[in-house]
């Protein structure tokens, strides 16, 4: 009798194979999907892409930014903190929009996906790595929002007092939170929930007073909060907690142009300074062995990549060895984790297509209750001592099941 080969799936448990996709670099789940429908199956599911974000050991972090406002490119930062990395390149990156616009940039990213602004009156909610999209409307805020750019239309990046993007665990739900001073003297701070599209009014959680030019407009995510900082006498940093929906402060004592890391996650004694012996550095990514990559002006129309090692500041050699990594200076850019992770579907479109499917499955089983009546009245005008043909037809076309 000859052996039969097994394959992979037959030799280990199913437990064991997750396991072992779990721990595969994102870049090459893509060719993993190939080896058979199992594993097509499982890289797929939706909780596979969570648990491989939580819990990938090797997770790998993206610079995407605009060039002439219409032209994306995205540079994987892992390599470059690597000896041999003279062959990497920025790659292009196809946008959402047929239309290039001046007004394109990014807001912010979470969990793999990116928010950015385009007109009119939108936001977009954005996955690179997988293409996945939405829109989320903010209209609401054009004829109230006071616009300090002297733009027609109210622009988030411009003209709000505070924005930011983070998740929060509790609900499993992605949230923008958008403050800004309206036409009636008033600030307003609105809350977005992406699962159901909705905005929600929280002004009386927004500290008072604000003033435009306190505040660093963008906040950045960690740990369930958005962080702003304030530009005030002492510094401090606003907190917005997206689970109990509260806002809160850390005081800090940096006033000029310095990297502050708080090992510590609200521990004020836990703040680090790292002392950057060079001009105009802008931190971009904190790697796990605490290198910093980062990017300055190399010229008035070109930034270049640099490594910070706690000691010393090292460009980033590209090409020949000797030249320094650099890219025409970018209208907007960011720094987001790639996953698998789609955008949340609209839980009111959801709830349209359950409604819809409702109504689809009642008006077909009024048509099968008209259509057995007819047959039954049309045959019941003929004498006949055995099932009529049209009668076996009816239950095999139009089956009932059986009552318990």
């Amino acid at each position: 009798m000859e052996n039969k080969v097994k394959c992979i799936n037959d030799l280990l448990p199913l437990e064991l194979i997750l396991a072992i996709l779990l721990r595969i670099p994102i870049k090459y789940l893509a060719r993993a999907k190939c080896v058979s429908k199992l594993w097509n199956t499982l890289i797929s599911d939706l909780s596979f892409a969570k648990s491989h974000l939580d819990h990938s050991l090797a997770p790998t972090h993206t610079y995407i930014f605009i060039e002439n406002y219409s032209e994306a490119y995205s540079l994987n930062l892992e390599p470059l903190l690597l000896e041999d990395n003279h062959g990497l390149d920025a790659i292009g990156v196809s946008l959402l929009f047929k239309k290039p616009t001046c007004n394109f940039c990014y807001l912010g990213s979470c969990r793999g996906l990116v928010l950015l602004e385009r007109e009119p009156k939108f936001l977009v909610l954005w996955n690179p790595l997988i293409n996945s999209s939405k829109r989320i409307s903010f209209s609401h805020m054009f004829n109230a929002a006071i616009r300090y750019s002297g733009d027609v239309d109210f622009l988030v990046s411009l003209d709000a007092l505070l924005y930011g993007f983070g998740y929060d665990a509790s609900q499993d739900d992605y949230i923008v939170v958008v403050a800004y001073e309206g036409e009636d003297g008033e600030n307003h701070f609105d809350l977005c929930c992406l699962g159901s599209n909705l905005w929600i009014n929280l002004d009386s959680a927004l500290p008072k007073p604000m003033k435009m030019f306190d505040w660093r407009s963008q906040g950045l995510f960690c740990n369930g909060v958005i962080h702003w900082y304030i530009n005030n006498c002492g510094g401090e940093i606003l907190m917005f907690d997206l689970k109990e929906r509260t806002f809160s402060k850390i005081s800090c004592n940096f006033l000029k142009t310095e990297i502050w890391v708080m090992k510590e996650y609200k521990v004020q004694s836990s703040w680090t300074l790292y002392e950057i012996p060079f001009q105009s550095f802008l931190p971009r990514y904190l790697s796990g062995n605490g290198d910093i990559i980062g990017s300055s002006p190399i010229s008035f129309d070109r930034i270049g990549f640099y490594i910070y090692d706690g000691e010393l500041v090292k460009p980033i050699q590209y090409g020949n060895g000797v030249d320094v990594l650099s890219i025409s200076y970018p209208s907007s850019s960011i720094v987001y984790t790639d996953s698998l992770l789609p955008v949340p579907t609209d839980n009111k479109m959801k709830q349209v297509a359950e409604l819809e499917l409702v109504q689809e499955e009642e008006e077909e089983q009024r048509f099968l209750s008209v259509a057995r009546v007819l047959v039954n009245q049309v045959y019941d005008m003929r004498p006949h001592t055995e099932p009529c043909c049209a009668e076996v037809m009816l239950d095999s076309l139009f089956p009932v099941e059986a009552s318990e």
